[in-house]
């Protein structure tokens, strides 16, 4: 399972932003990866809905089970 949490780099110290992570608790040390984003760089303007409008078409199984044999390989 993948989860995302919010958190900043104060000199040397993460500081998680709302609720720390269980992997994170009661350790003396853990694993991060931390992304810095300067501060500027996001995009200024929303993207408009529709953009890809009649690029693709979802199938009308889309939500469908997957078949055993494709299934099977994402259990082992």
């Amino acid at each position: 399972m993948l989860e995302t949490y919010k958190a900043k780099l104060r000199g040397n110290r993460v500081v998680w932003n709302g609720e720390t992570p269980d992997a994170a608790k009661n350790r003396a040390e853990v694993d991060v990866y931390i992304t810095i984003v300067e501060r500027g760089s996001e995009p200024q303007v929303n993207r408009p809905s529709g953009l890809a409008a009649g690029e693709f078409v979802v199938p009308d199984d889309f939500d469908a089970p997957l078949p055993d044999e494709i299934l099977s390989g994402f259990e082992n």
